[in-house]
């Protein structure tokens, strides 16, 4: 089915042409047309379908149709992540370039008056929770004029801790007259929800049996932990692709390891993690996407925000410990209908999740043959990349040394080494050395007349014990205290001298 046969708005029709869609997917044929008619609709399709443009175009075409024009914002668009909320905006800008009317990205990590001013002329607003929430509750954004409420990806919602704040932003928009969610995965939070908010909504499924599409070709490696990195080198440098690659790991600290390395043999690569402001993963995406780099490091948080076509391979540095999360990885590769690699990497520490994954997905996945010379770094000349440029996610100030702490500032023996001794006396260059005995000579003589000399009419009898806190003595200070308060006991024969001496 084309485009051309659904009767859109021309302006939308315009839209597309310029864009290059011109077939629609499965998931865009059977919900477009309910969701024109003004239907609640629940799609659930696996990652790449198309589903961004399956509840786009229905909704500004029903804007755009209306014979009065709606009040703004007209309909709100809630993603789990910042990356997926961009590219959700990207998509409804280019669809409503040749009009008047804009679209607002709320986000966390921007700029609030830039946000403010994008709501002026918004007609939808695409935004995750935490940020909308901010909005409505502390710079009066009202919701009431809203009469579309789209979901996308409404199962990393349930799985982020969003459900309180769906609950919420639901009930702010009380006047809504559709509703739509999308889904990559179904669960028992995700039909709940649709029960509860949704008016019978019509449920369309695209393979629900077959998590992930058929034109992804995935392959899993056996490896050593210390294998991967030269066995990733080897591939990037021996297999090489003509889109864009990502590499996932499920730790924000392999990232600068990993970039590090893949720089020095000469491969242009970037990464991305929670780490890093929202300006500054702005500018990394967008050069990955210009193709300054050719592969991005990520963690899961950029696996749901990621929508480019030329990614033909991901790589699973690490396997996911949730299984949800590797079919959402690997679904960033394969995306309007292209054909995708990916493979991934199974460690003695991976064995628990390979197992979760593969009862997730009700298969094995194909396990590939290891190229025992890619187990050895390459050998030759190579040119390191982007030498003066900073890595994301690397810490400044405290230096690498194969997992071991910074050398503690102090003297340098002959060998450069610093001498423990010395910083332990606090030694500097400054201070004279002690004078030592000899050995065998035995100890210095001192004067007597160098000798402290006791203070007149002082007795050790005579000192008063010190004040000890009550709350912060121990044992031993209480018992001292009680021993030098109590006075001396005489003996019974004492008594008896000191009366008869009277």
């Amino acid at each position: 089915m084309k485009f051309k046969e659904l009767n859109l708005h021309p302006t939308l029709e315009d839209a597309l042409e310029k864009i290059g869609y011109v077939e629609l997917t499965p998931i865009q044929a059977k919900s477009i047309p309910y969701a024109m008619e003004g239907k609640d609709v629940t799609g659930l399709a696996q990652t790449g379908t198309g589903k961004t443009m399956a509840f786009l175009l229905p909704t500004l075409h029903r804007f755009l149709s209306a014979e009065e024009l709606p009040s703004s914002p007209y309909a709100l668009v809630l993603s789990p992540t910042r990356e997926l909320t961009m590219q959700i905006g990207e998509e409804a800008e280019k669809l409503l370039k040749n009009t008047n009317f804009g679209v607002a990205t709320i986000i966390g990590g921007s700029d609030y008056k830039a946000q403010e001013k994008a709501l002026k002329n918004a007609v939808i607003v695409v935004a995750t929770p935490g940020r909308l929430m901010d909005f409505v509750k502390n710079h009066g954004l009202s919701l009431d004029a809203v009469q579309v409420v789209i979901i996308d990806e409404a199962d990393r919602m349930f799985d982020m801790g969003f459900v309180q704040d769906l609950k919420y932003i639901f009930h702010k928009c009380k006047n809504r007259k559709q509703s739509l969610l999308f889904s990559a995965t179904l669960s028992y939070e995700i039909v709940r929800l649709a029960s509860k908010y949704l008016n019978e909504p019509i449920e369309v499924h695209i393979n629900p049996e077959k998590v992930i599409t058929e034109r992804i070709e995935q392959s899993l490696l056996h490896l050593g932990k210390e294998e991967k990195i030269p066995y990733l080198i080897n591939s990037l440098l021996q297999e090489p692709i003509e889109g864009l690659g990502i590499i996932f790991t499920n730790y924000k600290m392999n990232i600068p390891r990993i970039i590090t390395s893949l720089r020095n043999f000469g491969i242009t690569a970037t990464g991305l993690s929670s780490e890093l402001d929202q300006k500054k993963r702005i500018r990394l995406l967008r050069d990955f996407k210009a193709g300054k780099y050719k592969y991005l490091v990520a963690t899961d948080v950029a696996s749901r925000g990621i929508d480019i076509e030329n990614i033909d391979i991901v790589y699973n540095y690490d396997l996911p410990q949730d299984a949800e999360n590797y079919v959402h990885r690997i679904g960033r590769t394969a995306r309007a209908g292209r054909k995708g690699k990916s493979i991934a990497f199974c460690s003695e520490a991976d064995y628990s999740e390979l197992e979760r994954i593969e009862n997730y997905l009700n298969s094995k996945i194909p396990v590939g043959q290891v190229n025992e010379d890619y187990m050895r770094y390459p050998q030759g000349e190579f040119t390191p990349v982007f030498p003066e440029e900073s890595i994301p996610g690397e810490r400044k100030g405290r230096p690498e040394q194969n997992g071991r702490r910074p050398a503690r500032k102090g003297n340098r023996n002959e060998n450069g080494n610093e001498s423990r001794n010395d910083h332990r006396r606090g030694k500097t260059e400054s201070q004279p050395p002690r004078s030592q005995p000899q050995r065998g000579k035995g100890k210095p003589k001192r004067d007597f007349a160098d000798r402290p000399q006791p203070r007149e009419n002082s007795s050790p009898r005579s000192e008063k014990p010190k004040n000890v806190d009550k709350n912060r003595r121990n044992l031993f200070d209480l018992e001292e205290v009680q021993k030098s308060q109590s006075p001396e006991k005489k003996s019974l024969w004492k008594k008896l001298t000191s009366w008869f001496r009277k």
